[in-house]
């Protein structure tokens, strides 16, 4: 027990989950409205507002160049996953990915996790992929989003 992490199992795409722990998500929310981006980087789909923030809101699997079947069209049923910044949280605290589902709050023993080395990463935004319980996911470069985000953003240092 005394090695087990609470993480959440964030859904991005059609069998595609981000790997965070549960203390970087602060909360999920349902679909709200989202505020139009000037920015080209068609991966930052525009700003939610939650908690008197303006929180530049990102498609995780558009960003690392993933394409599936599966279009890109927001729908009823995507959640908004607000994580905390942890390298940079002095220009950028917050910043929201999209959920394509329910995240998933999942307890994780040292054991349960498997790493694919022999995969090779195909975008500096994903630090590793592992499975966990027959399921494959991404750990994000949270170090790269964010100061993406930032340069992206113009957020205020």
């Amino acid at each position: 027990m005394a090695n087990d992490i609470r993480a959440v199992l964030i859904p991005i795409e059609s069998g595609r989950k981000l790997l965070l722990p549960n203390a970087m998500v602060a909360e999920v929310m349902a679909m709200r409205s989202i505020d139009d981006s000037d920015n080209p980087e068609p991966w930052i789909l525009g700003s939610v507002s939650w908690r008197g923030w303006d929180l530049p809101l990102i498609d995780f699997g558009l960003l690392t160049g993933y394409q599936t079947d599966h279009d890109h069209e927001l729908k009823n049923t995507d959640n908004i996953a607000v994580l905390k910044c942890i390298n940079h949280p002095q220009e950028l605290p917050y910043f929201a990915v999209l959920s394509r589902g329910i995240p998933k709050l999942q307890v994780v023993s040292r054991g349960d996790i498997q790493l694919h080395e022999e995969h090779e990463l195909s975008h500096h935004a994903i630090a590793s992929l592992v499975s966990i319980q027959d399921e494959m996911a991404d750990i994000p470069n949270m170090n790269y989003l964010e100061t993406q985000l930032i340069s992206l953003t113009g957020e205020p240092a």
